[in-house]
This record gives C-alpha cells, structure tokens and sequence, in this order.
C-alpha cells in the first residue's frame, strides 16, 4: 500500500515507551503511518503545520489544558484530535469536545479498539465511551464565564485569596465577590469542595492553571451507534 493510503498519525507523549511501542504496533499495520512524535506543545504546533498529519493522538498522562487543545485546534482545523490514556469526566471532558476533540479512549483501551478508534475518527465518526457520554448528558451544565473559571483553577491549585488577586492583578475584595458568587453557582460552601470540583472538571494530567470560557448550551451530537470494544462500549456517533 503506497503512503498516499495511509492513515498519517502524529503522537504528542512525554514517555518514550509510548512512542517506541505505537511506533512498532503501527508498521505492522499496512494503513497507519505514524509520521512524528512530539513531547511537548510548541513541537505538536510545528508538527501540525509543517507534517499536516491526518490524526493527532494526545497522550493524555503527558498533562493537557484545554487552552492547549484550543491553540491545536487552530494551528490545523483539519486535522482530527483523539485523546487517549486517562479517565476523563465533567467539564473537562465536555469543553474538550466542544473544542473538536473526535475521540476520548481511556489508558486501559487495547490495542485492537485504539486502532479501530483511529480508523473511525479518520473517516469522520466519533469515539467516546458510553460511560463518558452518558455522564455527560445526565450532568448539570455549570455555565462559568472566563474569569470565574480562572478564580476555580486557582483555587483547585491551594492558592490563597491574597494570591489570587496578585496572580490576576484584581484586589482582594474582588476575589472575595467573585468567590461568593462560585459558592453560590456550585452550590458549595466549602473551599475544599470547590478545590476538589476544581481539580476535577478543569485538570487533565499534571498541568495547572486553565481557563475556560462561557459554556454555553450543550453541543448537539449526530444519531448514535455502538462500537463493540473488549471491555467496554464506547459510544461512535457518525458525522454527518
């Protein structure tokens, strides 16, 4: 098969193994190509504009924040993102999938299901766990505008009234209100509640500070049908 068949990978991954071993899964397999590997988001922003892969597949244990999926969604709109290799769930994941993210695999996904993932989302459908999706639909949406969403990431990173202000040049009574206003939007009234939440809807990884906008309604996905996978289903909605 000639490499104009291929389907053209790219990996972004800090562990060389991961690298190493797809890399070896991949030349067994006549139509997967994986064409570059990066460790870090300024080469995956190269990469994308100067090799122009088919697929980028983020390993998610390398840490990802949602504003970096967004400047790799702009550095090539064409080309389609999977995640792979964590849960995920809550705000993460749905901000993640309204940035265009096609597919969503957790680190236990074989072999055989990664590659039938990759396969689908290279011919337009998308791939996410039925566990994930139907978390997602059944969970209320918490609109949080910009600023608001700055506030809980830094107070899910242990940061301080006074530190916050400092960090977001605002003064600390500002801090305050804006604090008041999340206790009242999430129905907490415990900081530690609200760092956890925090760590849990906005984080993937190791990295910190995210910032995520307003989110407005839920996007509407296609019609669904199943993909049968060895330990789970995930959920394939066909584009249309």
């Amino acid at each position: 098969m000639n490499s104009g068949n291929r389907i053209r990978i790219a990996l972004y991954t800090q562990l060389s193994f991961v690298a190493e071993g797809l890399a070896a899964v991949f030349r067994t397999h006549a139509d997967l190509e994986l064409v570059a590997c990066r460790d870090g988001l300024s080469g995956t922003l190269d990469c994308l504009k100067s090799t122009r892969p088919d697929v980028l597949l983020v390993h998610l244990p390398s840490g990802v924040k949602l504003s970096e999926l967004q400047e790799i969604r702009a550095a090539d709109s064409r080309c389609q993102i999977v995640l792979w290799g964590q849960e995920l769930e809550g705000e993460f994941a749905f901000q993640a999938i309204r940035l265009g993210v096609r597919g969503i695999l957790p680190g236990n996904v074989s072999i055989d299901d990664l590659l039938a993932a990759l396969r689908n989302v290279h011919q337009g459908a998308l791939c996410f766990e039925k566990d994930l999706l139907e978390s997602m639909l059944s969970q209320k949406r918490v609109a949080l505008t910009q600023r608001q969403g700055q506030i809980l990431s830094l107070v899910a990173q242990g940061l301080k009234n006074k530190e916050i202000a400092f960090s977001l040049g605002i003064t600390e009574g500002t801090v305050k209100v804006y604090l008041y206003k999340l206790f009242q939007k999430l129905g907490m009234n415990d900081r530690l509640d609200m760092a956890l939440y925090g760590r849990k809807n906005l984080f993937s990884g190791q990295l910190g500070l995210e910032r995520i906008k307003d989110a407005g309604p839920p996007a509407v996905l296609p019609s669904l049908c199943l993909m049968a996978m060895a330990r789970k289903q995930p959920v394939v909605a066909l584009a249309h």
